[in-house]
């Protein structure tokens, strides 16, 4: 549906019937602002309207969708093609909507995710990794239509947030002394006379010395 051009059509044969915006919203029973904003593009008819507003103007609900006059050899086709465009931009309509609220979904997870900063909990990871792969999804429905773009940008955003929970986990051990959260493996040594726990990463190795002591402390090991 094209508003503006339903708007200038209504206006046209308003003024046809040489009607003036507030005749016409009396008629309707709404304000001539309502019927201002339908004029100039600016909203739509309600569809409980259209009915009544075909009758008044004389013309077809489907004309008024279409905004032009339809020539009846014509009619049928336009009506099939009106009802698949109005299936089209509802389906578009609801793909936003679940797009918006996956994005939404997942920045609620990843900003929660924020507020164990500091925090030794598994709920950071739960939340920020869950929070990240909602948020990837969300980005490659949005570009379904162009599959090789939608794939890179969602390996992209996976990538970038891999990098931001590596530098986090960087500050954990560093700032707060609290040992990292996201590992590819973790290996408890406690044979030797002093007891560690090495956590595996991509880029470097933690290494969690005389672990729950008072002396307990924590080195990095880069490759």
């Amino acid at each position: 549906m094209n508003s503006i051009k339903t708007g200038l059509f209504i206006a046209d044969l308003r003024k046809k019937k040489a009607w003036t915006q507030s005749q016409l919203a009396q008629q309707l029973g709404v304000t001539d602002k309502a019927v201002s904003r339908w004029e100039t593009g600016r909203g739509f008819p309600d569809i409980s309207l259209l009915k009544h507003l075909s009758v008044i103007l004389e013309v077809s609900v489907n004309e008024i969708i279409i905004g032009e006059r339809i020539e009846p050899a014509q009619y049928q086709k336009s009506a099939d093609e009106t009802i698949l465009k109005t299936l089209t931009d509802s389906k578009k309509k609801i793909n936003r909507m679940i797009n918006g609220a996956l994005f939404t979904c997942g920045a609620i997870l990843l900003v929660f995710s924020l507020l164990f900063l500091g925090v030794d909990t598994s709920w950071v990871s739960v939340y920020s990794i869950l929070g990240t792969i909602v948020i990837a999804i969300a980005i490659f429905l949005w570009f379904r239509k162009k599959i090789i773009r939608a794939l890179i940008l969602a390996f992209v955003t996976l990538l970038v947030a891999f990098g931001i929970f590596e530098a986090r986990d960087y500050i954990y051990v560093t700032q707060y002394s609290l040992p990292p959260l996201y590992n590819i493996s973790i290996f408890t040594n406690f044979e030797n006379a002093e007891k560690k726990i090495t956590y595996h990463k991509i880029f470097f190795n933690v290494v969690r010395h005389n672990p729950d002591e008072e002396d307990e402390f924590y080195t990095i090991e880069k490759y």
